[in-house]
């Protein structure tokens, strides 16, 4: 049996859940002892978002953290997470626009969000619209959320916040570079791109994708495109 499993804690979420009294769920929690309390934490994430339907997990995920952000926003987003990876959840709908609006003014809360669900996220539109709604501008703030994310929906996001700063030369040589370091075929590949994209005669090193002038405005301007291409 799972270690992190108490059969009392949960009957009593189980409850909670199938009569959606989200607040009465917060006083019960309130009253458990720390370690009965990571326990609740541990299986709301792992046993009761996953059985819920979107809007009722939104409504909890909101109740929760708003309560109690520094507990619970990591660990439901965890869950959230995974959702999305299994395809049982969508992205965009009420509930997750009233959340992301919850959230977005907190810099801490929403760096938080950004890191457990944009490795997930599978398209450049979803990721555009993630940060959107969590209020990441266009431009530099954009581009310091995505420089660490290894998916090719991110780096593709990446590229074309590029355009948004690409009168800043010196920042889009450490931006190569950064990406160079980072450590991943990806990271490097885009680097490459980067770097003939914008002649950055700067950027040195051995790459092995090349591309050809005419490709460019093709990469900039069609997903599938860079995706075949970071992928090589």
């Amino acid at each position: 049996m799972d270690k992190h499993y108490n059969p009392a804690i949960s009957r009593c979420l189980q409850n909670f859940a199938e009569q959606r009294d989200w607040q009465g769920l917060l006083l019960y929690l309130d009253g458990l002892s720390n370690a009965q309390f990571r326990t609740a934490g541990y299986m709301l994430g792992e046993r009761t978002i996953p059985e819920l339907d979107e809007p009722d997990m939104w409504a909890l995920i909101s109740s929760l953290v708003a309560h109690n952000a520094k507990a619970f926003l990591v660990t439901m987003m965890k869950a959230v997470a995974v959702r999305l990876k299994l395809g049982t959840l969508s992205l965009r709908s009420s509930g997750s626009r009233a959340f992301f609006a919850m959230v977005c003014n907190n810099e801490v809360d929403r760096q938080k969000v950004l890191t457990e669900l944009l490795p997930v996220v599978e398209s450049p539109e979803d990721v555009s619209w993630l940060l959107g709604k969590l209020g990441v501008e266009e431009g530099r703030e954009r581009l310091a959320a995505l420089l660490r994310v290894q998916t090719t929906a991110a780096n593709y996001a990446l590229f074309r916040t590029l355009h948004y700063i690409e009168h800043e030369r010196p920042l889009l040589v450490r931006t190569a570079r950064f990406l160079m370091q980072r450590g991943d075929a990806m990271g490097f590949n885009l680097a490459s791109l980067i770097k003939t994209y914008y002649g950055l005669d700067e950027v040195t090193g051995t790459f092995s994708l090349h591309i050809e002038p005419y490709e460019l405005a093709r990469l900039s301007n069609s997903y599938e495109a860079f995706r075949r291409a970071m992928l090589l």
